[in-house]
């Protein structure tokens, strides 16, 4: 009997990108997923894998610069949160168009928090767009998602890591991804670093280039909704185009300093996003004793804020190294 593996997408902002990189070391090892739950970006990224639009998604975030970030900044004057989140929810909508949760390629499911109830919330059924737009709320940045009666949240304010979700969709192998490990990275030697970055480039153009193939060969009507999807993210890039100089006056100050000659001062986006790493590493731990996963894949991230979003690259590549180096125990565990 074949063991169904269940894939948990743990919450960190930017740091999320690496999940792409976990994801295709597995797909590169010819391992299938079966299930996925996430929580806030681990909600945004198994949400595109599982309608199958992981390659629109990995080529739209490598092309992100500061520009793309302060486009999406839709500034309101804060009373829930800094930004309504309106173009965040364009974008999701932009790679899962009108998909619902329960008729994705791979189960998912998506977790938020309920601000009101002060409980975790697990979207099972409906829009796929609204579920992920509620679970990558962070509070403060922005506005909650209402659904009803219900003002949702981040999911990772309750569960960083949802082990437990894909573990009662009938996982029975549990991969899980902590993004918010404390890592103190080590001096590197920079000719093995780029031996690493190497493997990594060939690996994923290898995966790239069968997936394009096997795209080739698909039906009529998927060509057309991918037309259409293409067509809505030309849209999209353009209104951004439009407004960026607007929105960056507005959120200028708000900004990281980019100048590597002066030291860099926190803003509110450092200050709000560093709370919520130290709040979700402790919340983690807790929770990871309490549901422990089968695999646990904690890529070196500390180095990387949750609002980096211009360095997906590195965080990709690190997703990936962090989920080859465990292949052997993820086989052995599939083989008993």
């Amino acid at each position: 009997m074949t063991k169904k593996i269940g894939l948990a997408l743990g919450s960190g902002g930017a740091r999320g990108w690496a999940h792409i990189g976990a994801i295709r070391a597995l797909e590169t090892a010819g391992i299938k997923i079966d299930y996925i739950a996430g929580t806030s970006i681990g909600a945004f990224v198994g949400g595109i894998h599982a309608v199958n639009q992981l390659d629109d998604l990995e080529a739209f975030i490598k092309e992100i610069d500061w520009k793309t970030i302060v486009s999406l900044l839709d500034v309101e004057f804060p009373t829930r949160g800094l930004l309504d989140g309106e173009k965040v929810y364009d974008l999701i909508y932009s790679h899962v168009l009108d998909s619902n949760l329960e008729d994705t390629n791979i189960p998912f499911h998506c977790v938020a928090t309920d601000l009101l109830t002060q409980k975790a919330i697990v979207l099972k059924t409906g829009s796929m767009v609204d579920a992920v737009r509620a679970s990558i709320s962070i509070p403060g940045v922005f506005t909650p998602f209402q659904k009803g009666e219900s003002y949702l949240v981040d999911g990772g304010v309750i569960n960083p890591v949802p082990v437990d979700i894909v573990k009662a969709m009938g996982s029975d192998v549990v991969i899980a991804i902590n993004l918010n490990y404390p890592y103190s990275p080590p001096n590197i030697d920079t000719s093995e670093a780029e031996k690493i970055d190497t493997e990594v480039d060939t690996e994923n153009q290898e995966i790239l280039s069968r997936l394009k193939s096997s795209e080739a060969s698909s039906e009529v009507s998927k060509a057309e909704t991918q037309s259409t999807r293409i067509e809505f993210l030309n849209n999209l890039k353009s209104r951004y185009e439009s407004v960026q100089e607007t929105l960056a006056e507005k959120v200028n100050n708000w900004l990281p300093d980019q100048d590597d000659e002066q030291p860099k001062t926190p803003n509110i986006f450092d200050v709000i996003g560093s709370a919520i790493n130290i709040m979700e590493q402790q919340v983690t731990q807790i929770n990871l004793k309490v549901h422990e996963p089968d695999i646990l894949l904690q890529p070196r991230l500390s180095q990387y804020g949750i609002f980096d979003f211009h360095e997906a690259d590195a965080l990709i590549k690190e997703g990936y190294r962090s989920a080859a180096e465990a292949l052997p125990e993820i086989k052995e565990k599939l083989s008993h």
